[in-house]
């Protein structure tokens, strides 16, 4: 709450409080008049009621007021302390993309729909080719630069409905609801051309990198397991054509 809003508040308060007093003060005026006391004017009673909100108006604020506000402060940043912590809880620390959870509920949450819809829905998995090699060759910290900076190719080759985020080591998970296995091919190929592409900085040199890639289509009725042990098959297939390629899955 900023000081603008705490002096409205005060500011408030002490309205009702001379109001209070007021209608308090009108009513035992009646009272005494009817027992035959003479009547306070209205000016004076009014006089006497802002005097009296002077003393009361501020130990309201403070006692009753002022803790209100912690309060709602204190729930407030709980609430949103909760909200970060869940952001954290989902994401990769490295890459700043989701983590294996964060991917894996986005899936699941894009199975139901594509399920209860009838919608086409293509997920890809994505594998840094010889990425070993960079970490033996220039260390871990190399590598580490090479995964972020793939993560932020991935990214910026997808579209806003599209999700993304590290599934585990080198390996990278990509969501793409409502998009057919032959889109999905042609967004693969971009993301595959994009990092073939890419001058990757390792801090002392810049080093050529590629990626391989496979995919699959959703089919209704299959769970999580199925769809990933088909879209790994076909990443499998990439990799073993020669890499830097992309693959669909042999045909059953």
């Amino acid at each position: 709450m900023k000081p603008s809003s705490e002096s409205a508040v005060a500011a408030k308060a002490a309205l009702t409080v001379v109001a209070i007093t007021f209608v308090a003060e009108a009513a035992i005026m009646e009272a005494l008049a009817y027992f035959g006391y003479t009547q306070i004017s209205l000016a004076t009673a009014l006089l006497d009621a802002a005097a009296l909100s002077l003393v009361i108006a501020p130990p309201l604020y403070w006692l009753v007021l002022k803790p209100l506000r912690r309060e709602f402060e204190r729930r407030l940043e709980a609430e949103v302390m909760a909200q970060d912590m869940g952001r954290l809880a989902i994401t990769d620390a490295l890459t700043r993309i989701m983590n294996r959870r964060g991917i894996t509920v986005s899936l699941l949450d894009a199975m139901a729909q594509s399920e209860r819809y009838s919608a086409p829905l293509t997920v890809v998995m994505a594998d840094i080719d010889h990425f070993k090699l960079v970490n033996d060759e220039y260390g871990h910290k190399a590598g580490d630069k090479v995964l972020a900076a793939a993560a932020g190719i991935f990214a910026d080759a997808l579209r806003m409905p599209d999700k993304v985020g590290r599934y585990g080591g080198e390996e990278f998970l990509m969501v793409l609801p409502h998009t057919t296995l032959a889109h999905g091919r042609k967004i693969a190929e971009r993301i595959r051309a994009a990092a073939a592409a890419h001058k990757f900085d390792i801090g002392q040199k810049n080093v050529r990198l590629t990626v391989s890639l496979g995919l699959a289509q959703f089919r209704k009725g299959e769970d999580l397991e199925q769809l990933i042990s088909r879209v790994d098959k076909a990443l499998y297939e990439a990799k073993a054509g020669g890499r830097n390629l992309v693959a669909t899955g042999k045909k059953r």
